[in-house]
């Protein structure tokens, strides 16, 4: 363990978290991540509010942050396996991110069957992403 003589300071650093939800004008910061798809090497992190219903996520906000991808459009939505951080549930299309538990800064991951990114082989000359 450190002790103040092996890490000599000058005083206390006040820590100012800048990122808290009162800082987004009645939003909240969601991270989002779809499992295996590596063409977006990490999660998007995107300002919405709590009262989002879960479905104008699916059909507003995820086609215009995941539509370049090949294979967005072969989505089975009904298939789709919904992960709150670690934690898998089911969503309700007709309720709000905040229904779902869904708070400032929480990961959405989500795993679509039969769609899997860069398992999948490689196009002749290309590469799977």
């Amino acid at each position: 363990m450190a002790t103040q003589e092996m890490m000599p300071h000058i005083g206390d650093y006040p820590m100012i978290q800048r990122d808290t939800v009162d800082q987004f004008h009645g939003k909240q910061l969601l991270y989002l991540c779809w499992e295996n798809h590596l063409m977006f090497v990490a999660p998007f992190c995107i300002p919405v509010p709590r009262t989002l219903p879960f479905g104008a996520l699916i059909r507003d906000v995820l086609p215009e942050l995941y539509g370049e991808h090949p294979e967005f459009e072969d989505i089975d939505w009904k298939r789709t396996q919904w992960f709150n951080s670690n934690k898998r549930f089911i969503p309700d299309v007709g309720k709000s991110l905040e229904h779902h538990g869904l708070g400032h800064k929480s990961l959405i991951r989500f795993r679509t069957p039969a769609l899997e990114g860069i398992r999948e082989p490689s196009v002749a000359g290309g590469t799977g992403f």
